[in-house]
């Protein structure tokens, strides 16, 4: 399995490769219909870069969960934890309610580390710590300890 695809994501790769065999094919026949963008509909998107991938957990779960999943694998989404990037590989957004300020980790379980977002709750299910192999959370705590009220910073200490 491609490493950070789900089902979905393996059907629609499975669907656009038979799109661009059947392409290919119309290109080499001379039976491609061509047709011109529309400019006025197109935007531009600007390259990524690493900056990008920085956590900004004053933003809601959901968003935080998007910006997760369009940077994986490359730049990776990342925020720091006692000094150390931690790259954040997979999370779930959650029906849980807290008070806590946002990037505070107010529970570390076999689910995952659950941290408080602008507006909602986001449960990392999948880290890397600086120096460290990508990990499931659940086994990531094996090994590290995380104290309840730890706050996540934008910086290396």
């Amino acid at each position: 399995m491609i490493s950070g695809a789900n089902e979905k994501e393996l059907e629609n790769a499975n669907d656009r490769a038979d799109l661009l065999l059947e392409t290919l094919k119309k290109l080499e026949d001379g039976t491609a219909v061509r047709e011109k963008q529309n400019d006025e509909e197109s935007c531009y998107a600007k390259m990524l870069s690493k900056d990008m991938g920085q956590i900004d957990f004053t933003k809601s779960a959901r968003e935080i969960e998007c910006l997760i999943r369009g940077m994986n694998p490359w730049p990776s989404a990342y925020t720091f934890l006692n000094g150390k990037t931690l790259k954040v590989w997979k999370c779930k957004v959650s029906t849980e309610k807290t008070d806590a300020v946002p990037g505070t980790i107010f529970l570390a379980d076999k689910e995952g580390i659950h941290t408080a977002c602008g507006e909602g709750v986001l449960i990392l299910t999948e880290v890397q710590l600086e120096g460290k192999k990508r990990m499931e959370t659940e086994a990531f705590l094996r090994g590290y300890h995380i104290e309840n009220g730890i706050v996540f910073t934008d910086h290396k200490e």
